[in-house]
């Protein structure tokens, strides 16, 4: 907390507050977990070996966020070919329908860290909250992986899923897409590339209209500055400007690469998305993204249900243990999409 300027601190939830505290008291151990991983790596590791670190660090850190919560009916891990590989999914079924509709959903991470058991306690929640089975996808990460890899496999995941979701017992044409913070980003530029240019994966012209709703957490969509940008983030948070100019550079092959619409979503066309539900974070350096999102889909004619979380700080979907405003969010979330995916009658 001493490292935190005294307003933000001041901002801060008494239950943000109690957040921080276990992620300080735990601090050591998670340093030690990623130590351990960095000792074991092999030289024949693609993975640069502070990478290797920096995940077993950031797994280590979310595994005490991931425990309770609700209990499924059934789980399948298994793999989707997309985008020349094979992608781990995990398909939370939250109940024994015969056929379930499905939320894609993108983990977040920087595109760097995050992995299916990161983000597994969100993704019940979810499953639970809908009604709908929830596909967490496993995305290439970089910088092994650069843009726009882990974009064409997330929009390839649920192109297999329009074709093939019975094999699975799922309805491939009633999905939805959802992430948080870098999965927000692909969230929002794979509903772009599967309206705009489908065929750049091959993928059907009907998985773009499969999509009934989408989701976006806290994500960033272009602001290369704002004031949100100017006033929040750091060491505290691992979202200060060196960190998000880091997982850029890492992301992008290029920097032109960043001019992308299915990157820099606030200049794109996005006329004719489907109804969006957008969460911001209030003390987070990309809370104007996410404010700016909103406004950019609301004049392009989207049907759009923004909330700002004013007392929190980026990846607050995860302390559902203990913050309120975590739960709030999500049961919204999960209430905006069951309705979109409700069958036509």
């Amino acid at each position: 907390m001493a490292t935190i300027p005294d307003d933000i601190v001041d901002a801060m939830s008494a239950q943000m507050k109690d957040v921080l505290a276990v992620q300080a008291a735990r601090v050591d151990s998670c340093r030690q977990a990623g130590e351990d991983a960095a000792q074991t790596s092999t030289s024949q590791s693609k993975t640069p070996i502070n990478f290797v670190e920096t995940r077993a660090e950031y797994r280590a850190e979310r595994s005490y966020w991931n425990e309770g919560g609700p209990t499924m009916t059934r789980t399948v891990d298994d793999t989707i070919s997309a985008a020349g590989v094979d992608v781990p999914v995990r398909i939370h079924y939250p109940n024994a329908e015969a056929v379930l509709p499905g939320i894609v959903f993108l983990h977040g991470g920087g595109f760097t860290v995050g992995d299916l058991d990161t983000h597994d306690r969100i993704m019940r929640v979810l499953a639970d909250a809908s009604g709908a089975a929830v596909i967490g996808v496993d995305y290439s990460l970089s910088p092994e992986a650069k843009f726009p890899q882990a974009l064409h496999e997330s929009a390839g995941v649920v192109d297999w899923l329009v074709r093939r979701g019975k094999e699975y017992d799922l309805d491939g044409s009633r999905l939805a897409i959802a992430g948080d913070s870098a999965g927000a980003m692909l969230t929002v530029g794979a509903a772009l590339l599967l309206r705009d240019v489908p065929e750049r994966i091959g993928a059907l012209p009907e998985s773009f209209s499969a999509a009934k709703a989408l989701m976006s957490f806290y994500g960033g969509h272009g602001l290369t500055d704002s004031a949100s940008r100017r006033m929040f983030g750091g060491s505290w948070d691992g979202m200060g400007t060196d960190d998000l100019d880091s997982i850029m550079s890492d992301y992008f092959a290029s920097t032109g690469a960043a001019r992308s619409p299915a990157y820099d979503r606030l200049g794109a066309d996005l006329a004719g998305l489907p109804p969006v539900f957008v969460a911001a974070a209030g003390l987070d350096p990309l809370r104007d993204d996410s404010r700016s999102l909103a406004v950019r889909l609301r004049r392009a004619g989207n049907d759009t249900v923004f909330e700002e979380y004013p007392h929190v700080l980026h990846s607050f979907l995860h302390f559902g243990r203990i913050l309120d405003d975590t739960t709030d969010s999500l049961t919204k979330a999960a209430a905006f999409v069951a309705a979109q995916l409700q069958p036509k009658r």
